[in-house]
């Protein structure tokens, strides 16, 4: 009977129930406590963040986002029609002068890398994470954090979603980077009403 369900019903919206649950122990080691209900699985960190723009996002949004960042960050920015402000990445993270000065221009989102920085291999300190978090509170900016490289840390950075939450923090990630480039596979951890709004998104 299950077999032929597999066949004639609709798939779990969420994704598969088995990978979300091993993302969601995975999560543990970095002290989130993670509902696999809180998991979206996605076909990449690219669509992950389409989703998220088309989300909360509209053409001229201002948005935070470290310099140097990965390259197609920029070419979803010019596609969405966003203004983006960089910050300079330190080797302890975002400079915390410049991101103060960049929130007067109301941002919506800093898009980054937690764990090891993309390009330039930097980590991110507690200190730093901590009042970045906490400015992003303030200001009631939302941090999306790719957590693309976690499995290639020797010693675990803070991550954003520890310190501010899921209803401050959107994580996600893939799997092409760990196992295989044809590997198209992706995730979203966001807030239960999040993920409900992404959902409804990604089948529209």
């Amino acid at each position: 009977k299950s077999d032929i369900g597999l066949l004639i019903d609709y798939a779990v919206p969420h994704g598969h129930t088995g990978l979300r649950q091993w993302i969601a122990r995975r999560k543990h080691s970095f002290e989130l406590t993670v509902d696999p209900q809180q998991i979206l699985i996605t076909d990449s960190a690219t669509q992950s963040i389409d989703l998220i723009f088309r989300l909360l996002l509209q053409p001229g949004d201002v948005i935070l986002i470290d310099d140097p960042c990965y390259f197609n960050f920029q070419a979803l920015i010019q596609a969405h029609q966003l203004k983006a402000v960089a910050i300079p990445f330190t080797a302890q993270g975002p400079n915390i002068e410049r991101f103060k000065q960049a929130l007067q221009l109301k941002p919506k989102i800093y898009l980054t890398n937690s764990g090891i920085h993309n390009p330039t291999g930097a980590g991110l300190s507690i200190q730093t994470a901590f009042q970045i978090a906490k400015l992003a509170e303030q200001a009631d900016l939302v941090i999306i954090e790719d957590d693309i490289f976690s499995d290639f840390e020797y010693q675990a950075a803070p991550r954003y979603a520890a310190l501010a939450g899921f209803e401050r923090v959107i994580q996600i990630g893939s799997f092409t980077k760990t196992i295989s480039a044809a590997v198209r596979c992706g995730y979203i951890i966001a807030s239960h009403h999040q993920i409900d709004r992404l959902i409804d998104l990604r089948i529209a």
